[in-house]
């Protein structure tokens, strides 16, 4: 076990500094309704604390899921942290014109920095777009999934039982991918803490034999 668990907590030392650079955004994926699910990844500042300040870190959305290494580089040892958008709230800062934070309840609040205004836009523009497009509450997405319910009026219509089911189908199909995406990410954290451990071991044994 002791060689399961510390590779991550190289991840877990320091957080995140300043800069952000082109982003690609894929369009490749659709969802059961044929509607585009954008995907994003590209080099943001994010906010560590008042010793380290702004840390460059490569930031990936995939699958409903927003995640942060340390570089590009290092994106195959497992992230440094993830939010799931379903629950997020993306928001432009209101001064500064690179900046915009991703929170979860308050609790969990990613402050990130792009090189530009329109990078930032961009950013915000994408997360918002796969949140509205996932299916959790808003009035597009209510209506892109066959529901006739007005979110802006009391009438309430009635809707086919296939409507529903279709609906009611993709929410499991989401939540499992979810359910998924979390499972690799902790695969992942595993295997880097592994390594860890190894390395650290190796390094006992070597200084033992001085």
């Amino acid at each position: 076990m002791a060689d399961e668990v510390m590779e991550t907590l190289r991840g877990l030392n320091s957080e995140d500094t300043e800069c952000i650079i082109d982003a690609e955004i894929y369009d490749d994926d659709e969802d059961s309704d044929g509607v585009v699910v954008p995907e994003l990844q590209g080099t943001l500042s994010k906010w560590t604390n008042y010793i380290h300040g702004w840390q460059t870190r490569f930031i990936v959305l995939k699958d409903g899921t927003l995640s942060y290494y340390k570089s590009e580089q290092d994106s195959g040892f497992g992230c440094r942290g993830s939010i799931s958008l379903y629950k997020a709230n993306i928001k432009a800062h209101q001064f500064d014109e690179c900046r915009f934070d991703v929170s979860v309840n308050d609790c969990l609040v990613w402050y990130l920095r792009a090189s530009s205004p329109e990078e930032k836009q961009r950013w915000v523009d994408v997360l918002k777009s796969y949140k509205s497009e996932s299916g959790y509450g808003s009035e597009n997405s209510l209506k892109r999934h066959g529901s006739a319910i007005s979110l802006v009026s009391n009438t309430q219509s009635t809707t086919s039982a296939g409507s529903f089911t279709k609906r009611g189908i993709r929410g499991l199909k989401e939540k499992l991918a979810e359910i998924e995406t979390f499972r690799d990410i902790l695969i992942k954290q595993i295997d880097t803490l592994q390594k860890y451990f190894d390395n650290c071991a190796e390094n006992v044994k070597n200084t033992s034999k001085k």
